[in-house]
């Protein structure tokens, strides 16, 4: 399992695992904050990953992370 963490475009801040799945994937999970304050949790999976490298798969789950949590809000 690996962490990552991040801010998305619109200003929030997350925590993230990611692991690899069944199917050439990896599921990931984050958790949203906004000034300090919990806003919510999504999880996700991305597919087509045995080609990429380990900072490919992670910018992978980032660019996932920011497009599921900004079409949100």
């Amino acid at each position: 399992m690996y962490d990552l963490s991040g801010i998305t475009s619109n200003g929030f801040d997350y925590t993230a695992q990611y692991d690899s799945a069944a199917l050439n994937s990896v599921v990931w999970a984050a958790t949203f904050r906004k000034d300090g304050i919990y806003r919510g949790m999504r999880h996700g999976r991305v597919f087509d990953v045995s080609n990429l490298s380990s900072p490919d798969i992670k910018l992978a789950v980032m660019d996932d992370i920011e497009n599921i949590w900004v079409n949100e809000h």
